[in-house]
């Protein structure tokens, strides 16, 4: 009983639904409210209750009897019901008050028949539904009681019990619905509950109903939809259930051969091919344009959500069984969704899509319109094609006429509209341009949007490498990806194509003609001759209009996604990173001049198997040979056979092939119908042409060429559609003969005029007819179309009959006449449809026998397989994308930035475009963004060739490193575009980011750039440090400020000096740039006392560097007047270098209006209106400083690993002018410098390399061997060694890049010491001062640097904490240093000695001053006194001398200070040999030199004083006492007795007593206190060393103990007690060292021989004077 019993809540529920119809029944007239209609509906509701309350009793079978008499009961009723609405519809009919509707367009159906009931319960409704009485609110009751039933499911399909419900007849009554209209509102209800209630159905149980049926109910909505389409509500509506029910039927596909799913996609596509264009401006044209466009749009929704639904989860094989099946049979029930979609689909999409170009005048296409609706559905089912990635692969052939005659096509469109002339074309370019914009956002979304999840050898690669392995690297199809990269690159303003050739596009023909060539190669030039510049960067064609900013916009991101995802989707395999590393090698070896492109990619393909690689290379000769046929048809032959694209010897067939696919290379069609027409030539004796010009191989090649096409199931006129369509007849008929002749050969056989015999079966004369006929028909396709011939002489259709019917009985069999039909319908084709010869892909329009003949193909000897690429060559597959697109998206950006000529590069490459446009800033982002993104994915690939290619060309693009102008040019030209600003910010980016990969070369460009910023006035700090500028030293000045002003003085004035004065200090400024007032006439005189010889660019005129490079004292004004109110932006994601760029432009103009838009209110400060008044020079300064991190350059040098660092540093080095030209003038340089560089830059290079080698002390060892060294040892000796004989030659060359190479080499000293880092190296570069000549006369260069050399002596002497490090080699260097110091200050002239009665002494910065403090630091700090090697004596000798020659007594008696403290190093440990002669000995000969030379009485006393102390000193018993003899006998003494005796004679002018008798004191002393100290020590040694000393004192005795009443000392007026005393002094010490020498034996009473020394000084003493009288007492004491 379960399953006859009916359930208690569906018995109420039918119970009430049929109340409730019932019950709108009762309201209606009273053959509806009491007739057989509402009769039905209560006896179903008596049905119900009686079954219900039997259920309990009865038994199954007594219930199904009740059931068949229901049955039985109800098919009467439905006779019944049947004829009285045959009487209704007769009544009606006479009445003509109430009116019968049926759906428009709905099929209608059969009444049900017996075998397919309906069910008891459901059929009173279905019969208030089918009765033509009810109205329209009666049927839409029964119809929504039906709905809510099924969707409850209190009827139930398929049961067994009563309220069973049959679908297949329940859609077909529904199908049948017939209503009286009443009221138009209801009468919409009804029709959307008609199509609620079959969509239902169809989701209940689709298979249980008839496909036949299931179409039915979808083309009745589908009609119902268009019907209603003023109703955008109820389109709504029913396109909702449409889909709903292709989604059922499409989710529930068993195989690609569903009937249901066929009927359906058919339909759609059906509508897509078949609904017709409308043109026209009138109401009605419109109003059907309007009806068919909702049409396409609505099954263009319904086909996307078809491939959604049935595609995007289909299995491959399904796919690949449904192909097998149907080539099985070729029957058209075994066509699948596969076929639908591949034959007719893409066909609709293409054709459809291409209509939106056929405007008014253009012939293209079939006049008419498509809305930009359609055209946006048509993009997004093209999408939802190739995005179905199971389902692309057999799309193949269709996606490369939808990407070239599509997408490609639009863009060459876009690029050939003209300047509208009028309102027409006006509105015509505005429609153009919104569906090129939606056609473009499409492929935005193609290029752009993807996992990377898998690669193109998993089948789901990037779009544009996928593109390119698929048709680029296939020898028969077009190059879809490069084409479109270069079509894309064309809009955004490039002129080059994949080779780096510059294109040249001419106007177009009329329309169907075809350029002879269209595109063409010229050869790189300086100047583009006949070329207009548009402002954006494009050479344009007169006539033609730039292209909008916002489909530019779009191109660019095009470009910039699809090589992102290229670059993202690159994952190498060790195997390939290996290759890469090997090629990168072989670039690495190259010379430094790169190759040229081709070059290049030969050497590639040398390198590498790569199966794409190889294919793409003979593509590449392919496209070459066709531009020879081209040209001339045996050239282009011959190129191929020499290159080995065809087999040698050559064949007809490989020719034939070549004809037939070259179209995708570049053939030009009409070349090929020139060829295939030509006779050739005939054997002529004692020549003999090639093979493919003789008449026999013509012939062969022409029928192959007709072999090669599938004429198959063809009529005679698609097929000769199809054969023309592929090349361009010929003009000369002979030609046109032979050509038409192959074709009828081959055609007639094949066709389907031969299948129904409708020509001879005998091939001759079939042949012939075909002849005859095609020739007709051309001459038809003529006649119809020429518009010079007139219409009352054009043929007529019965002509043409005439013509045809009968060719004579030679050609044409008895009772065999063409039939009238058939030459109707040709001469009606041809009368509605040209013949044309369209150009390829983007050069033409799709035909419906162009497109068979794409589907068929052409017949190879090997089938064209579509093979995924295996991983190897899916690798290498970015790089040879990158090849072929990687110039034109350069020229695009040469273009987007405006640079203003055609140059040729370094590289060889052009570099074009025309002046800056009004949309900058858009420019400037696009290329920024486009440039950057090229370059990371370059690097990242590891192609470092194709990345300072690009790197080279942006640096170029920035106009910063051409100097054909003068300064003011360059500084406008740079301000005034801010393309080239935006250039720059991405080069100095990019070199922060990549370091060493941009190579010394690259560097060399950002250095130039930015010093010519510098010259221009235009170089800030950065973004990193706002308050300190990259042209700043990190240390202070060596000079002090009035030095400094003084340098800079002589500097501009070559030398002259000039009293600083505060007027001054603005010209100054000035000058730092060679701009201004003062400064810059005075450069000028001194130009012109150097003849006068300026450069165009003017950059000598830049003499000083300085730390503040801004324009005079805008650089002084606050930074919150400019920039500084910038917010920063809110969004989440960071903004692209060139976004970031372009906001900051459009903020900064915001900034500025505003600020001219503030009220004077007379209250403004004097800042206040400098602000607003602010320079273009100041403005692109400040805005650099926001984008771009100068100092970060140089401070993050210090995250750089040593390869970058190395090149940042060499870059520099190699930049400024070498040393064999920075100490001569310019007349006098060897070698002009390649890159001008004014001095102040070069000064400002200096500067950079100390700063980066500071910055990086850590690795100071590193760039000291491999930089430095050779840099400043070669600066140093240039400088050191550039003598003249005169002040002037000198301030001809001085310059402040000399000054700064010194500073740099001292502070680099200063860190090296300090740091403990090569400090030997460093400092030994300074033994170069000593080889300087310091002949009589000669001047060296670096003596003006005294002052810098003094104080950074000064500096490196006070890094005591590494100088325990230093070797010889160090010292030595550094004593060179202070040596030359000294020296320096040693010839200099003296100071005055007194200023407004006060003492002056040495100034501060003195060289000799600042050499003492030096050596005394060195000497006294502990860490180090006890290392410091004797060298330094020679300096402080020469700084006693100094002293002496400069009136600074005070110096030289510092310096004997220093001596002193030398000569205390010394302990018992010291090797006394070496103590001697490398300290003690050049100690003492300092001091007695001091004493000889000086002029000052403090000086010799102090002398003196430590000479004798120095012999009475520990040190001294180092030493041995011969030694110590000899120094006293040969300097000391000798120096004491002439001192002594001068002070007698008055030669040394004392002008106190008491001095005089001081410095007496001293000499005496120093004659004998040595030898009594050491007395005992000498006699030990014996007679011979006491001799030594002895004899020069007994002869110096007697100079000093002469006659005191001498002339000179009377002259000299001494005092007497003076020289009184003086020889009492001398005598007591006399008297001590001869008793002392009596004590020791030495001196006896009497001598032993003549010679002794008792014999000796008794002789000596005895003629001395004053020592007379004591000899006897002093012989007695020896008793």
């Amino acid at each position: 009983m379960a399953g006859t019993t009916p359930t208690l809540e569906a018995a109420r529920h039918l119970c009430q639904e049929a109340r409730v119809v019932l019950t709108s029944l009762r309201g209606g007239p009273p053959n509806v409210a009491r007739g057989d209609l509402a009769q039905d509906l209560m006896d179903v509701r008596a049905l119900v209750n009686r079954l219900l309350l039997n259920s309990t009793s009865e038994t199954s079978a007594t219930v199904a009897t009740t059931i068949d008499t229901t049955n039985d009961a109800s098919g009467s009723t439905m006779t019944t019901t049947a004829q009285n609405e045959q009487q209704a519809a007769t009544g009606d009919e006479e009445d003509g008050d109430a009116v019968l509707v049926q759906s428009p367009g709905r099929i209608s159906a059969s009444l049900l028949p017996t075998n397919e009931d309906v069910g008891p319960c459901a059929r009173p409704f279905l019969a208030v539904v089918m009765d033509p009485r009810a109205a329209g609110p009666h049927t839409l009751v029964a119809l929504r009681s039906l709905h809510r039933l099924l969707e409850k499911g209190s009827l139930v399909p398929n049961a067994k019990h009563c309220y069973k419900v049959g679908l297949e007849p329940l859609t077909k009554g529904v199908l049948n619905c017939k209503f009286e209209q009443t009221d138009a509102g209801a009468d919409e209800a009804v029709e959307m509950a008609i199509a609620d209630l079959l969509a239902l159905m169809v989701q209940i149980d689709r298979r249980a109903i008839r496909n036949e049926t299931l179409m039915d109910a979808f083309n009745t909505v589908f009609v119902t939809r268009n019907t209603f389409v003023h109703s955008p509500a109820l389109c709504y509506h029913f396109e909702d259930v449409l889909t709903t029910m292709l989604q059922v039927v499409f989710e529930d596909l068993d195989t690609l051969c569903d009937p249901a799913g066929k009927l359906i996609l058919e339909l759609l596509v059906n509508q897509l091919l078949h609904t017709p264009f409308v043109g026209g401006d009138d109401e009605a044209s419109r109003e059907a344009q309007m009806a068919h466009d909702a049409t396409r749009v609505l099954c263009l929704r319904l086909t996307r959500t078809a491939l959604r639904t049935g595609f995007s989860t289909m299995e491959s094989d399904k796919l690949v069984a449904a192909l097998a099946k149907f080539d099985e049979s070729g029957t058209d029930n075994d066509r699948s969704l596969l076929h639908i979609i591949q034959d007719d689909l893409c066909l609709a999409l293409l054709m459809t899509g291409q209509a939106i170009w056929a405007f008014e005048g253009n012939n293209n296409i079939s006049p008419g319109f498509i809305s930009l609706e359609v055209l946006s559905e048509i993009c997004s089912t093209l999408s939802t094609l190739w995005t179905s990635v199971n389902l692309r692969k057999y799309l193949v052939v269709q996606f490369e006429s939808i990407f070239t005659g599509f997408f490609q096509r639009a863009l060459v469109l876009l690029r050939q509209r003209q300047i509208p002339i009028d309102s027409i074309s006006f509105h015509a370019n505005i429609i153009f341009d919104a569906s090129t914009e939606i056609i473009l956002e499409c492929l935005v979304d193609i290029m752009t949007l993807h996992d990377h999840s898998q690669t193109v050898a998993q089948g789901n690669g990037g779009s544009l490498e996928s593109l390119f392995a698929t048709y680029d690297c296939n020898m028969r199809r077009s190059d879809a990806a490069a084409g479109l990269m270069i079509e894309l690159c064309r809009c955004c303003g490039s002129k080059v194509d994949e080779e780096g050739e510059i294109i040249y596009t001419p106007l177009s023909d009329e329309a169907g003609s075809v350029p002879d060539d269209t595109t063409m190669a010229a050869p790189p030039a300086v100047d583009a001759p006949g070329a207009s510049e548009s402002g954006d960067g494009m050479a344009t064609t007169p006539g033609l209009r730039q292209i909008p900013p916002h489909l530019k916009e779009l191109c660019a991101e095009v470009i910039i996604g699809g090589m992102k995802c290229m670059f993202n989707d690159d994952h190498p395999t060790e195997e390939t990173k290996l290759e890469r590393r090997a090629r990168q090698s072989i670039f690495e070896g190259q010379p430094k001049v790169m190759p040229s492109p081709q070059s290049i990619s030969d050497l590639s393909r040398a390198q590498s198997v790569h199966l794409l690689r190889s294919i793409k290379s003979k593509k590449r000769l392919m496209r070459k040979a066709a531009h020879l046929f081209n040209k001339k048809a045996s050239k282009g032959i011959e190129f191929l056979a020499n290159s080995g694209v065809i087999p040698d010897p050559v064949t007809p067939r490989s020719v034939a092939s070549f004809l037939r696919n070259g179209i995708v290379v570049g053939l030009d069609k009409k070349a090929v119908g020139a060829y295939l027409g030509e006779m050739g030539k005939s054997p002529v004796a004692g020549k003999s042409p090639p093979n493919w010009e003789r008449d026999f191989f013509h012939k062969e090649v022409l029928e192959t060429y007709c072999s090669l096409f599938r004429f198959e199931n063809q009529s005679l006129l698609d097929g000769l559609r199809m054969f023309l369509a592929c090349f361009r007849l010929p003009g000369e008929a002979q030609q046109i003969d032979r050509i038409l002749q192959a074709f009828s050969d081959s055609c007639s056989r094949l066709c389907e005029e031969g299948g129904k015999q409708l020509f001879s079966e005998d091939p001759k004369r079939a042949s012939d007819a075909a002849y005859l006929l095609s020739f007709s028909i051309i001459m038809l396709n003529t006649d119809q179309h020429n518009d010079n011939i007139r219409e009352d002489r054009k043929m007529t259709k019965n002509d043409f009959i005439k013509n045809n019917a009968d060719y004579g009985r030679d050609i044409t069999d008895p009772g065999k006449e063409l039939p009238k039909e058939y030459l109707s319908a040709i001469y009606d084709s041809i009368r509605e449809e040209e013949i044309r010869t369209e150009g390829e892909g983007a050069d033409g329009s799709m035909t419906v026998e162009r497109w068979k003949d794409v589907l068929r193909g052409s017949v190879n000897d090997e089938e064209d397989e579509d093979r995924l690429p295996t991983i190897h060559d899916a690798e290498d597959l970015t790089e040879l994308v990158l090849e072929h697109v990687w110039m034109p998206i350069m020229s695009a950006i040469s273009a987007l930035w405006g640079v203003k000529q055609i140059v040729v590069d370094s590289n060889g490459m052009p570099t074009e475009s025309g002046p800056n446009g009004m949309l900058a800033a858009q420019g400037a982002r696009l290329g920024m963004d486009m440039a950057y993104d090229m370059m990371v994915g370059v690097r990242n690939l590891g192609r470092t060739d194709v990345f300072l290619k690009i790197f080279d060309r942006v640096c170029i693009y920035t106009g910063l490193l051409t100097y054909t102008a003068n300064a003011s040019d360059r500084a406008r030209n740079f301000s005034n575009s801010v393309e080239a600003q935006g250039a720059f910010i991405l080069a100095l980016r990019i070199a922060r980011e990549t370091n060493e990969d941009i190579g010394v070369e690259g560097f060399k460009k950002i250095w130039s750039m930015i010093f010519e910023l510098r010259d221009l006035k235009m170089l800030g700090g950065g973004v990193s440090k706002k308050n300190t500028s990259i042209v700043m030293e990190s240390d202070p000045d060596l000079l002090k400020e009035r030095a400094r002003k003084e340098w800079n003085s002589k500097l501009v004035n070559k030398g002259r000096t000039h009293e600083p004065q505060e007027k001054q200090n603005s010209g100054l400024w000035s000058a730092l740039f060679g701009t201004s007032d003062e400064a810059e006439e005075d450069a000028n005189a001194a130009n012109k006392q150097t003849n006068g010889r300026n450069s165009i660019h003017g950059k000598e005129s830049h003499i000083l560097w300085d730390d503040v490079a801004s324009n005079n004292d805008e650089g002084e004004r606050s930074e919150d007047s400019f920039g500084s109110n910038l917010e920063p932006s809110s969004a989440s994601i960071e903004p692209s270098i060139g976004a970031h760029f372009e906001r900051h432009l459009l903020q900064e103009d915001m900034l500025l209006s505003q600020q001219r838009e503030m009220l004077v209110t007379g209250l403004e400060r004097v800042e206040d209106t400098q602000a607003l008044g602010i320079s273009p020079s100041d403005r692109v300064r400040k805005r650099l400083e926001k984008c771009c991190d100068y100092v970060g350059l140089v401070s993050d040098s210090r995250f750089m690993d040593d390869g970058g660092l190395y090149t940042l540093l060499q870059a520099l080095v190699e930049l400024l002018p070498t040393s064999d030209n920075i100490c001569k003038s310019d007349d006098e340089a060897k070698t002009p410098d390649v890159t001008p560089i004014s001095p102040a830059s070069a000064a400002f290079a200096e500067v950079l390399i100390c700063e980066i080698a500071l910055r990086n002390r850590d690795r100071l060892t590193m760039l000291w061997s491999n930089v430095l060294q050779a840099h400043y040892s070669s600066r140093l000796s240039a400088i050191a060694h550039t003598y003249a004989d005169n002040e002037d030659a000198h301030w001809q060359i001085l310059s402040g890049a000399i000054e700064k190479s010194i500073t740099g080499l001292l502070r680099i000293s200063c860190c090296a010491v300090q740091k403990g880092q090569v400090p030997n190296e460093v400092l030994s570069t300074w033994s170069i001062l000593e080889s300087i000549d310091k002949g009589e006369g000669k001047l060296s260069l670096i003596d003006w640097f005294e002052l810098h050399l003094g104080e950074g002596l000064w500096r490196i002497t006070r890094c005591v904490d590494g100088a325990t490090k230093l070797e010889e080699s160090g010292w030595n260097g550094l004593f060179a240093l202070s040596y030359w110091c000294a020296d320096r200050g040693l010839r200099l002239p003296p100071v005055r000695s007194i200023v407004i009665g006060r003492s002056v002494g040495l100034a501060e910065d003195d060289p000799s001053l600042q050499a003492y403090r030096s050596l005394h630091f060195l000497l006294n700090a502990s860490e180090v006194k006890d290392f410091v090697p004797a060298k330094g004596i020679a300096t402080i000798r020469c700084l006693t001398a100094a002293g002496n020659n400069r009136n600074c007594p005070k110096l030289s008696i510092a310096g004997l200070d220093l001596l002193h403290m030398f000569s205390s190093q010394g302990d018992e440990a010291t090797e006394a040999n070496d103590f001697w002669k490398l300290v003690w000995k050049p100690v003492v000969e300092g001091m007695t030199e001091a004493i000889g030379l000086s002029a000052y009485t403090s000086v010799r006393q102090h002398a003196l004083s430590m000479l004798t102390d120095l012999f009475l000193e520990k040190q001294a018993g180092f030493i041995p006492i011969s030694h110590l003899c000899d120094s006293l006998g040969q300097l000391c003494i000798p120096l004491a007795g002439r001192g002594i005796v001068e002070l007698r004679e008055g030669s040394i002018k004392i002008e106190s007593t008491d001095e005089l008798m001081i410095e007496l004191d001293l000499c005496i002393g120093l004659i004998f206190k040595p030898l009594r100290h050491h007395l005992k020590d000498v006699v030990s040694e014996g007679e011979e060393v006491l001799l030594l000393v002895w004899k020069p004192i007994l002869d110096v005795l007697k100079d000093i103990l002469n006659d005191p009443t001498s002339k000179g000392a009377k002259e000299a007026g001494l005092p007497a007690e003076a020289l009184h005393s003086t020889n009492e002094l001398t005598i007591e010490h006399l008297r001590n060292v001869v008793h002392v020498l009596t004590d020791f034996d030495i001196l006896k009473a009497q001598s032993q021989s003549s010679d002794d020394i008792t014999q000796l000084t008794w002789d000596a003493i005895e003629s001395m004077p004053p020592c007379k009288e004591f000899v006897k007492e002093w012989k007695q004491g020896t008793v």
